[in-house]
């Protein structure tokens, strides 16, 4: 046992600067050590995630499980938080950006839409054209499939400032999809599943009514754009990892050797622009039912997932800022732009 318990921390260590949460399949009698340094997450039937203090374990059986480090700033509130680390992006905040967008959105003709309400009753919001034009290369982003990643938001803010002030010719070409926060309840309670204990991006599937929750409702809502769209040119989810900047992209043999070079165009392209992100991927064919995953097999669509660090620290060595996340955002367009 003691021998199974170094390995298993061992890939921990190893894996730890690259991922946004880490996920294995674990016997029960080997839990409680990993708990100690661990927060720790097991899957129900329902394909809920419960603490590990909360579940009671058969130490033979195998359970799927999802931990992370044990960090204090878990604990911190939004103001402690807000003294420490860059401003966290809360639920109100994108209820706010949306009224200050407001004129901008619909001078292009654009609606910020209410697709359906999250299970404690916050509006699921969407940013699109009142009318798709089939023919226009379409931009699909998600942000926040998890609750705690606040990151994530502010560089889709500098993603759609750079959007809503293009060039007439750019709207000409392009209309843009956006799912600014899919859980918002998990925003508001600084927590990665939403308040049925879900992980919302190991929640979608091919039909979107076997989805759940919020999911279900903005994979139902998106269906409608994804048959009207005949060129959506990228789909990307916006996450938030604990200390880097990467693209998760699936492996060379996933589709085809085709599809993986086209995932590392963008890759590269954002790379020249982005030098926090610098090109840097990590390779993943995910959960079968992550947002990318399912867009990918059930869609053909380009979707990666774009990490950034949730929680960074206001003073740091590397230059990074609430600016520098909006930056970022505006890298992206750059990238896409220059790319398709």
């Amino acid at each position: 046992m003691k021998k199974l318990i170094l390995i298993l921390f061992f890939t921990i260590s190893k894996n730890a600067l690259s991922v946004c949460i880490h996920e294995k399949e674990i016997v029960g009698m080997n839990l409680a050590k990993l708990n100690e340094a661990h927060q720790v997450f097991i899957k129900t039937e329902e394909n809920k995630f419960i603490a590990y203090e909360n579940f009671k374990i058969n130490p033979l059986r195998k359970y799927q499980v999802q931990f992370k480090n044990k960090l204090r700033i878990n604990n911190l509130n939004s103001k402690d938080y807000n003294k420490k680390y860059v401003e966290y992006y809360s639920y109100p905040r994108i209820q706010e950006f949306i009224s200050e967008k407001q004129k901008e959105i619909e001078k292009l003709s654009y609606e910020t839409a209410i697709v359906g309400k999250s299970i404690e009753g916050r509006n699921l919001y969407s940013i699109r054209p009142k009318s798709i034009v089939p023919t226009k290369k379409t931009i699909l982003i998600f942000g926040r499939h998890h609750g705690d990643e606040g990151t994530a938001n502010w560089i889709i803010e500098g993603f759609i400032n750079k959007f809503l002030s293009a060039s007439t010719d750019f709207h000409e070409k392009y209309q843009l999809v956006l799912y600014p926060m899919v859980n918002p309840d998990g925003a508001e309670r600084r927590t990665r599943y939403n308040k049925n204990n879900r992980d919302l991006n190991r929640s979608w599937s091919s039909q979107f009514n076997r989805a759940y929750d919020e999911v279900k409702t903005i994979h139902k809502d998106l269906k409608t754009y994804i048959d009207q769209s005949e060129d959506i040119i990228i789909a990307l989810d916006m996450h938030g990892s604990f200390t880097e900047d990467f693209i998760y992209r699936v492996k060379r043999n996933y589709i085809s050797l085709d599809f993986f070079n086209h995932q590392q165009e963008l890759i590269d392209e954002l790379g020249s622009f982005d030098r926090w992100q610098e090109g840097n991927f990590q390779l993943s064919n995910g959960h079968p039912k992550m947002a990318r995953i399912v867009l990918i097999n059930s869609y053909q669509l380009n979707a990666l997932t774009h990490e950034t660090p949730r929680d960074i620290k206001l003073i740091n060595r590397n230059g990074r800022s609430k600016a520098s996340l909006l930056i970022q955002g505006n890298t992206i367009f750059q990238s896409i732009l220059g790319l398709y």
